[in-house]
């Protein structure tokens, strides 16, 4: 079905084929970032306590490996817009805390993780829904 050419394409979509075209090495580079703060936040958790270490684990692990690679091979305006969607799921993950914090203790374990990830896929999608009809143009793959 073809696209008017006149209305922002903001529907998200998946393109297994473009995984093919990141190098083993920045697929490195994003799992040795993870690994070092997720590390460091057990780390912290040991030492201090697992309350404040949560902090820690609430840090995007890869984001600041990713968006790097990203300005470098596509711009700053694709980095930029990856950024503005990590927002979007960084409250997703707000609302998959909260889930969490209110449901541990009262419900199993998995139960809970089904929860906590519905909550996280609600808002994310919510949020990103609301972007796309406010502001089409910041969602626009066209711009990209």
């Amino acid at each position: 079905m073809p696209t008017d050419p006149s209305r922002p394409d903001v529907a998200p979509r998946v393109e297994v084929g473009n995984l093919s075209e990141v190098k083993p090495v920045d697929y490195l580079i994003r799992f040795v970032f993870g690994a070092v703060i997720s590390v460091s936040a057990g780390i912290v958790g040991k030492a201090i306590g697992a309350r404040f270490a949560g902090m820690f684990l609430a840090f995007p692990a890869i984001l600041p490996a990713s968006l790097t690679l990203l300005q470098e091979k596509e711009g700053t305006r694709r980095a930029d817009r990856s950024a503005v969607g990590a927002v979007l799921g960084g409250a997703g993950l707000v609302a998959f805390a909260a889930v969490g914090e209110a449901a541990f203790g009262h419900l199993e374990p998995f139960a809970v993780l089904a929860l906590a990830l519905l909550a996280w896929l609600v808002a994310s999608f919510s949020l990103y829904a609301l972007l796309a009809f406010f502001r089409p143009d910041d969602c626009d793959r066209r711009q990209d």
